[in-house]
């Protein structure tokens, strides 16, 4: 037997099932010929909603939501996962993406209505950009432009970081929320959270004062994020409503297949050499991970409650999903044919004060406990 099947057989009889009990550490499931255990997590700052990657898989940057002026960004090396700082600053954190230098992290904040630009090695904000709308999503394309989602006001922003201008678009859909970009950067797509369809958008359209060409796909109930995959042919959506992700023909716009994910999923993202997608699951308090070759899935429940923010590392060995309401991340590793798990395994749920009840009535941000 080779070392890493010895090891896999001893996770087994160590961890079991994990029916009736509390997920943990050395949990994992197998999707094709690859394994995806459960590494171990580290607390965040409060609510944390988005996590990135440098594009050296040397560091990890989580978004945290809930707390105003402190601790808004928690910053980690992804070695698999060992904090540093935090980041702190006026407002929070929503959504983050770094930039390709891994010099700047661009990230809005819900107070006041920012795309804030911060500087990584002075861990200090460089520049404030205003965009009103209730920003959220970050994609940025290939010209040095970010596009924002604006979840009030039914549109989009385009933000020139070369001359820090913005441009503001209408685009119709209600809560506009998750974006992708086809590789000729000529399509964005936008999932409209609240408008149960996604948008169609050319992006040579996009000209100060006018209207652009949109067009709107119906959906299911709830549509959330959009990413294109490594070879431009499909674009996923995950959708609330009924828990599942569509896979999307990008030629003729023709549903390839309507993938079964976890309940509730969020964010999705696709694993850079494009073999998986994987979508946070926030009311299975899971990962999913659908093999896009073949569409068969996995849900790896994870010792957390509400999934909510979720990268991966560029070198795909390490998936980092966040804790809305526990307030914490989980590494998931990526053990494909060859490769061997990380030794040893980090910090397990008993480290941290899960105190939050999976099926409980929530009030706050779906947080707060309410009392009987």
């Amino acid at each position: 037997m080779s070392r890493f099947l010895f090891f896999i057989s001893i996770l087994f009889i160590f961890a079991g099932s994990s029916k009736g009990r509390k997920r943990r550490t050395g949990d994992y499931v197998k999707v094709g010929n690859s394994f995806f255990m459960i590494w171990g997590g580290a607390k965040t700052g409060i609510m944390p909603k988005g996590a990135s990657c440098s594009h050296d898989s040397k560091m990890l940057y989580v978004s945290n939501f809930g707390k105003k002026n402190k601790e808004n960004i928690s910053v980690f090396q992804a070695n698999p996962l060992t904090f540093k700082r935090f980041i702190n600053y006026p407002g929070n954190s929503i959504e983050s993406v770094v930039s390709p230098d891994n010099n700047t992290l661009y990230s809005t904040n819900m107070y006041g209505h920012y795309l804030d630009l911060i500087n990584l090695n002075t861990f200090k904000i460089k520049k404030r950009i205003k965009v009103l709308g209730f920003p959220k999503v970050i994609l940025p394309d290939k010209k040095n432009n970010l596009y924002l989602s604006l979840w009030e006001t039914r549109g989009i922003a385009r933000v020139n970081l070369d001359t820090q201008k913005v441009e503001k678009y209408y685009t119709g859909g209600i809560n506009p929320r998750g974006m992708a970009l086809s590789l000729d950067g000529k399509i964005l797509y936008i999932a409209n959270n609240g408008s149960r369809n996604y948008s169609i958008v050319k992006t040579d359209s996009l000209i100060p004062g006018q209207r652009p060409l949109v067009k709107h796909v119906k959906m299911g109930y709830g549509p959330r994020h959009a990413v294109i995959s490594h070879d431009g042919k499909t674009l996923y959506i995950s959708v609330m409503g009924n828990s599942s992700v569509y896979a999307i023909n990008t030629a003729d716009l023709k549903i390839k297949k309507r993938i079964k994910v976890g309940k509730k999923p969020k964010t999705i993202m696709e694993s850079h050499d494009g073999k998986f997608l994987y979508t946070v699951d926030y009311y299975g308090h899971s990962i999913t991970i659908i093999d896009t070759a073949t569409y068969k899935t996995k849900i790896l429940k994870l010792p957390l409650v509400r999934s909510s923010g979720l990268t991966v590392r560029p070198d795909d060995k390490f998936i980092y999903v966040t804790g809305w309401c526990t307030h914490d991340i989980w590494a998931v590793q990526r053990i494909d044919p060859g490769f061997y798990p990380h030794l040893p395994l980090g910090n397990d749920y008993s480290k941290f004060r899960h105190y939050q009840c999976r099926k409980c009535r929530r009030a706050l941000m779906d947080c707060k406990i309410l009392k009987k």
